[in-house]
């Protein structure tokens, strides 16, 4: 019986491994990672992007008060050149000069606030679709996550009902199989334990001989497979 059991306590602690690699590695957690992170570089190049527009805004802002300033001084020049004030030749013209300048000062800044709106136009509808992308990430991540959470926590279940009937099992077993079963699982990975089906030990696929198998028939007999050294469990 305890030999049998032995088998059984190899089963349960391979399905306990195979659960808490799973748990480790599903995946889902790699997916859900992965899309952790490019929603973090979403979000990042989101935030730049409104960095930029907002800079590009306060540019406009100087721009618009150097248009107000340099169209208040032509204006003002304007008037003050037409309006009889200046009789003097020379001064005339240097007046005429600066008027001629302060047009074409004007006319630039103009361009580049109409350059700087159309760039911000173009960088709010761009703003709008990264926005837009953001957002469906951040769902699409969420929902990930709570599928996650879920077959964690089913994942966590049942390993925990694994190890409880582990502990069972190993319960039933006396110490000096517990203790072979302990130092053949750590030179076996695992697999200190085998089967023997048709004369062959499952674990190295190799023929065992004549007199183990009339020992096999010895409920209390420890076996051990020639070969590879795993504790030997007949078939049945």
């Amino acid at each position: 019986m305890g030999l049998e059991l032995l088998w059984e306590l190899q089963e349960k602690d391979l399905a306990i491994r195979a659960l808490e690699e799973e748990l480790e590695n599903t995946p889902l957690l790699e997916e859900t990672k992965a899309l952790r992170e490019e929603v973090r570089r979403l979000q990042d190049e989101h935030r730049g992007a409104e960095e930029r527009f907002k800079e590009e805004k306060r540019q406009l802002r100087a721009l618009e008060m150097d248009i107000q300033k340099k169209t208040g001084e032509r204006d003002a020049l304007r008037r003050k050149l037409y309006g009889g004030e200046v009789s003097n030749l020379k001064e005339l013209e240097q007046m005429e000069k600066k008027l001629n300048l302060l047009i074409r000062e004007v006319d630039q800044l103009e361009e580049a606030a109409i350059e700087k709106m159309e760039s911000l136009e173009k960088m709010e509808q761009e703003l709008a679709v990264q926005a837009e992308q953001v957002s469906g990430q951040e769902e699409h991540l969420q929902e990930m996550e709570r599928r996650l959470e879920a077959l964690q926590a089913e994942l966590r279940e049942r390993l925990e009902a694994l190890q409880e009937e582990r502990e069972q099992f190993a319960g039933r077993l006396e110490p000096q199989y517990l203790e072979r079963y302990r130092i053949l699982s750590q030179k076996h990975q695992g697999r200190g334990v085998a089967r023997v089906v048709d004369d062959i030990c499952e674990g190295c696929r190799v023929f065992i001989s004549s007199k183990l198998k009339g020992q096999l028939y010895n409920p209390k007999a420890m076996v051990y497979c020639e070969n590879c050294g795993r504790l030997l469990i007949r078939q049945g």
